[in-house]
């Protein structure tokens, strides 16, 4: 299943919000989650979201090289306005939009 989303309640143009992630080396789910170190990055440019899991997710796991498999197939995608698009296991993310 594929959820896309192109704005927030409060953010109507995506393109002109600060998307920020905080990347774990761990799953997110663990129950030593707090122990996790995490780097933040920061995107702007982003269009839209997409959370992925299911078939949806088999696909991107099948052209991957086996490395960056979500324990949980979940996958966070972030497309941009050029065109670009990253994708990031979803249970070693998390993302929060700034204005």
């Amino acid at each position: 299943m594929k959820k896309t989303y192109t704005q927030t309640f409060t953010i109507r143009d995506l393109t002109k919000a600060t998307i920020e992630l905080e990347v774990f080396d761990g799953n997110k789910y663990a129950d030593d989650f707090n122990e996790l170190a995490g780097k933040k990055v920061k995107y702007t440019g982003v269009k839209a979201w997409s959370i992925i899991n299911g078939e949806d997710a088999d696909k991107i796991e099948a052209e991957s090289d086996g490395t960056c498999i979500d324990e949980n197939h979940e996958y966070l995608i972030l497309q941009f306005a050029d065109g670009d698009t990253a994708t990031f296991r979803n249970s070693h993310v998390d993302m929060w939009i700034r204005k």
